[in-house]
């Protein structure tokens, strides 16, 4: 082959894979991540990491006349990155954390047919089980003041392991809210859907509480997420919200 044709042929890979590296968000020459590499491969996820991006844009446009709602917005998101999206090993967990991400609503992860015949790389780490909690102090209104006390409380939740189930175990613990409203969450079932824990309401199907396991400065920290903010509807009353809270292992 002449020299001038492979010149041709060089220069064009080179402009497909420039034309291709940049269809994300980010700048794809800079890929370091397997998360970054798999979303620029992907002409689907280079897609909905634009949608991504556009729509928290658009948020952040919206709120900046107000810096604690801009704040709040810039912390969701980088909370999302840190335990939803980063944690994925796989692109349809990309693809569903996307997909929820852009259009506020669930799509209800993996369930295992033959969960005997799971990877390692399928399986939580001894990390995501333990004991996490998150110590913190509320306000409990003194009826006997007429003013409110501020009182120190510990959040906690435990993740036990099942015998020869690893993409199983039991989950318990208690939750405190304002003027010292407390959820128990008591031994529930709960199974391992690629990057999380999930906890279904057997009654409601669109009742879901996902805990989101990330190894964060040595640390193990567990995000909980209420999908569709249905399950501390049934678990804990209107004064219940504990979707957002990120506990620590101890």
């Amino acid at each position: 082959m002449k020299k001038s044709a492979l010149a041709i042929i060089n220069i064009l890979g080179i402009y497909l894979f420039s034309t291709h590296a940049n269809s994300a968000s980010f700048d794809c020459n800079k890929a370091s991540t397997w998360v970054e590499k798999t979303i620029c491969k992907s002409s689907d996820l280079s897609k909905l990491d634009e949608a991504m991006a556009k729509k928290y844009k658009n948020h952040l446009v919206n709120e900046s006349d107000d810096k604690d709602s801009k704040d709040w917005v810039i912390h969701e998101q980088r909370t999302w990155l840190k335990f939803q999206r980063n944690t994925c090993k796989e692109k349809e967990c990309l693809i569903r954390e996307y997909k929820e991400r852009i259009e506020d609503k669930a799509h209800y992860g993996v369930a295992w047919n033959f969960p005997d015949e799971l990877s390692s790389s399928d399986l939580p780490s001894k990390s995501s089980f333990g004991n996490f909690s998150q110590t913190f102090k509320i306000s409990i209104y003194n009826s006997e003041t007429s003013q409110d006390d501020i009182q120190e409380v510990k959040n906690n939740l435990s993740i036990h392991s099942v015998a020869n189930k690893p993409y199983l175990s039991i989950i318990e613990g208690t939750l405190f809210f304002t003027n010292f409203h407390t959820c128990v969450i008591g031994e529930n079932i709960a199974k391992w859907s690629q990057n999380h824990w999930v906890i279904n309401d057997e009654q409601d199907e669109t009742s879901e509480i996902r805990m989101y396991p990330v190894l964060y400065k040595g640390k193990t920290q567990l995000l909980l997420r209420d999908i569709n903010d249905q399950f501390k509807s049934g678990r804990c009353g209107a004064r219940g919200y504990f979707d957002s809270i990120i506990l620590e292992r101890e």
